[in-house]
Order: C-alpha cells, then structure tokens, then sequence
C-alpha cells in the first residue's frame, strides 16, 4: 500500500500533476461537448436550409406553370 501512496503523492509534485490532468481531461470533454453541439447545430441549419429550398422550388414551380398556362 506503501507504494500506492508514494505514487499518488509523487514525491510532493502530485498537486501540481493532478491539476494538470484534471484540466486536460476537462478541456478534452469540453471540447468533444462542443464538437457534438455544433454537429447538431449543422444539421438541425441544414435541415432548415433544405425544407426552405424544397419550399421554395415549390412555389418557384407553381408561379412558373401559371405563366406557361397563360
């Protein structure tokens, strides 16, 4: 157990290597997080884009078979 101790301890630096991975591990989650949010962010502004171009092709459709009618 004696071993265990001294390797968390580290010979008095273990503060300083703690901290250190703690903030690596929390920048790493952080940035998966917001890699994750802006994917979703995309594809919800790409969904939008589509159905307002499906909307639009639509309409665009409509408006043109009137005039060739005419």
């Amino acid at each position: 157990m004696s071993a265990l101790t001294e390797f968390f301890a580290m010979d008095g630096y273990a503060v300083y290597v703690w901290v250190s991975y703690g903030l690596s591990l929390l920048g790493s989650i952080v940035l998966v997080w917001m890699t994750v949010a802006r994917r979703r962010a995309a594809a919800a502004r790409l969904k939008r884009l589509e159905a307002l171009e499906a909307s639009s092709a639509g309409a665009w459709a409509a408006t043109s078979s009137d005039e060739d009618a005419a």
